[in-house]
C-alpha cells in the first residue's frame, strides 16, 4: 500500500525553518501542550489529501477537522511570506510531493508552488514544478524538457491540485489540447516557440504525467470531539452502532474481546417508543452502556473505523487513551501493533509508547516500523522542534535529547527522596 514514509514540514505556526519527520508503522508524537504535534498531524492529514489527486475542490484543506488549523495568518509562522509541506512517498506514483503555500485576497491559503517527482528508475525520473507567477497572472509548469506559461483563466483560477485532479489526469488541457486551437487564440512575437513548448507541455501530460488512482493514500483522521454522549436509549444510533449491520457489531465484539473490554455489544429495540439500547456484554452479563466505565464509549468510534477501513489505512489519532486504564492501553497498542493498519498517534501516555516498544523487543513490529518523535520548545523558548529517536531491537530509545522525559524522571526522584 502507498504510504509517506518521510514529511517535513516549514514555518508553519511553531516551527520555524524545516522540520522533518520519519514515519514507521506506527509513528508515535510525544512531547508537552502546544509543542506543534497536532499542528503536525493536520498538516500530513492536508497533504495526504491533496498529494492523491482524488475529487479536490477550491477548499482550504488545513481547516478541515479535526485539526481545524485556520486561514493563511493562524498557519503561517508570523513574520514568514509563506510556508510548505512536502513528503517523500513509498509505493506511490509520486516519489516525492512538495507544496509551497502564500495568501490570496481572502486570507486563505493559496497554493503558490509545487513539486512532483514520479517513482521509477533514479537516472530516468521525471518531474514537473508547477508555480503561480503573479506579475503574469499565470502559471508557469517546468520540466527538463520545456518551460511552458499558462494564463490563469485558462484553468478557471483553480488551485495548482484541484486542476489536477479534476482535469489534467483526465486528459482534459488547456485549449481543447490542440495545438490549432492554441495557435488561433495566441497572438504574439513568440508564438512559434510557446506553440513549440505547448506542444511538449501537452505531450507530457498525456504520456508521462501518471495518476496516482490505485495507490492513493487512504487516511482516517479521528474526531475526538465528534463522539456522542453516552445515553441509556437513543432515539438515533450513533454511526457506529448501526443496528441494520450485525458484521458490524460481531466485528466490534471482536476488537472489544482481543482489548480486553467487553466481549459483545448490542443495539436493539428497548421499548414501544421506538428507541435504541446499547448493552455490552462484559464479565458481569450484559449491561447498559451507561453502566459501564467510559472508557469502553470512549473506544467504540476507533474500534468501529478500523474494523471497516482497509488493510493500509493510517489512522491519524489524538490522544486515544484518554478514559482508558493503562492495561487497556498497552493492550489498545498491542493491537494497533499486530494489525495491518498504520497510525500516527499523539499520545501523552508512557504506558502507550512502552507497549509499542515492547512489541519491538518481542518481534511484534520492526525496530524501523516504530517511530518515536519528541516534540519540544527551543531553548529560547520561541520555536519548537522535532526529534527523531530511533528504537533498537530490544525496545531501547537511542538518539535521545536532553530533556526528554525530565518531567517523569524529576517526579520519581522526588518520590524516592532523591530531591
Amino acid at each position: 500500500m502507498a504510504r509517506i514514509k518521510e514529511f517535513q514540514l516549514r514555518d508553519v505556526r511553531c516551527f520555524d525553518g524545516y522540520h522533518t519527520v520519519k514515519c514507521g508503522k506506527v509513528t508515535i508524537l510525544l512531547g508537552n501542550n502546544s509543542t506543534g504535534k497536532s499542528t503536525f498531524l493536520g498538516c500530513y492529514n492536508t497533504l495526504a489529501r491533496i498529494a492523491d489527486l482524488v475529487d479536490l475542490h477550491n477548499t482550504n484543506y488545513f481547516n478541515l477537522p479535526p485539526f481545524d488549523l485556520g486561514f493563511f495568518d493562524t498557519i503561517c509562522r508570523s513574520g514568514k511570506p509563506d510556508f510548505g509541506v512536502s513528503a517523500v512517498f513509498e509505493d506511490h506514483c509520486f516519489s516525492h510531493v512538495k507544496f509551497d503555500f502564500d495568501t490570496d485576497k481572502e486570507g486563505m491559503p493559496r497554493e503558490r508552488y509545487c513539486r512532483l517527482e514520479f517513482n521509477g528508475n533514479p537516472e530516468t525520473r521525471r518531474a514537473i514544478d508547477i508555480e503561480l507567477m503573479d506579475a503574469q497572472k499565470c502559471l508557469e509548469f517546468r520540466t527538463s524538457e520545456f518551460c511552458f506559461r499558462l494564463a490563469r483563466p485558462e484553468i478557471s483560477n483553480l488551485s495548482i491540485s484541484t486542476w489536477l485532479s479534476r482535469y489534467a489526469q483526465y486528459g482534459h488541457l488547456p485549449f481543447g489540447g490542440e495545438p490549432s486551437e492554441f495557435r488561433r487564440r495566441i497572438h504574439s512575437s513568440e508564438s512559434d516557440s510557446d506553440e513549440i513548448e505547448f506542444a511538449k507541455f501537452l505531450s507530457f501530460f498525456r504520456r508521462d504525467f501518471i495518476s496516482p488512482k490505485g495507490q492513493t493514500l487512504l487516511v482516517e483522521a479521528l474526531d475526538p470531539n465528534e463522539q456522542e454522549p453516552r445515553k441509556r436509549t437513543y432515539s438515533s444510533l450513533p454511526h457506529y452502532l448501526d443496528p441494520a449491520c450485525d458484521a458490524n457489531l460481531a466485528s466490534l465484539g471482536k476488537i472489544g474481546k482481543k482489548l480486553g473490554l467487553w466481549e459483545a455489544i448490542s443495539a436493539q429495540d428497548s421499548s414501544k417508543s421506538g428507541e435504541f439500547e446499547v448493552t455490552v456484554e462484559t464479565q458481569n452479563g450484559w449491561t447498559n452502556l451507561v453502566d459501564v466505565g467510559y472508557g469502553i464509549h470512549s473506544l467504540l468510534p476507533l474500534a468501529h473505523s478500523m474494523q471497516k477501513n482497509e488493510p493500509g489505512t493510517v489512522f491519524l489519532l489524538q490522544q486515544p487513551e484518554v478514559h482508558v486504564h493503562p492495561s487497556a492501553q498497552a493492550s489498545l497498542a498491542q493491537f494497533m501493533a499486530e494489525s495491518q493498519y498504520e497510525f500516527l498517534i499523539e499520545t501523552h501516555s508512557e504506558h502507550f509508547t512502552d507497549r509499542f516498544r515492547i512489541c519491538v523487543m518481542d518481534g511484534t513490529l520492526r525496530p524501523d516500523e516504530l517511530s518515536i518523535v519528541y516534540f519540544d520548545l527551543s531553548e529560547d523558548g520561541k520555536s519548537a522542534q522535532i526529534h527523531n529517536l530511533r528504537v533498537d531491537g530490544d525496545g531501547n530509545l537511542l538518539d535521545v535529547p536532553n530533556g526528554f522525559r525530565s518531567f517523569f524522571l524529576r517526579e520519581t526522584k522526588r518520590l524516592l527522596g532523591f530531591q
